[in-house]
C-alpha cells in the first residue's frame, strides 16, 4: 500500500481597493476545510509580509497556501456540493487563481 502524499492548494489573490468582503466566504469555507483535514500554511491577509525575489509578481497579490492530507482530500473538498454552493462568495469578490501540487521528494 502506497503512502498518500500531502497536496497543496496555492492561491494568489489580487485584492484591489474597494473589493467586497470575504468574511462570509471564510466563515462558511472554514468548517468545510477543517472537515477535509486542511491546514492553513500561509495566510494571504491584507497585511501579509511578502518579499518578491525574482520574476514578475503583481504587487497587489496576496498568497495563501493550504495543506491537505492528500490530493483525494483536496479534490473531495473542492468538488463537494457544499463548497460549490458557497464558492460564489469568493469569486464574486476576487478573481480566482488557484494551483494544486502534490508533495514530492527531492
Amino acid at each position: 500500500m502506497s503512502e498518500q502524499k500531502p497536496a497543496y492548494l496555492v492561491a494568489s489573490s489580487f485584492m484591489s481597493r474597494g473589493h467586497g468582503s470575504l468574511d462570509e466566504y471564510a466563515s462558511k469555507a472554514r468548517p468545510l476545510l477543517e472537515a477535509a483535514g486542511a491546514e492553513l500554511v500561509v495566510f494571504g491577509g491584507p497585511d501579509q509580509p511578502l518579499e518578491h525575489l525574482e520574476g514578475a509578481w503583481n504587487s497587489d497579490a496576496q498568497l495563501t497556501v493550504l495543506r491537505f492530507p492528500s490530493m483525494e482530500a483536496l479534490k473531495g473538498f473542492w468538488d463537494s456540493p457544499e463548497y460549490q454552493a458557497i464558492k460564489h462568495l469568493r469569486t464574486d469578490v476576487i478573481p480566482p487563481n488557484f494551483t494544486v501540487a502534490v508533495a514530492s521528494s527531492l
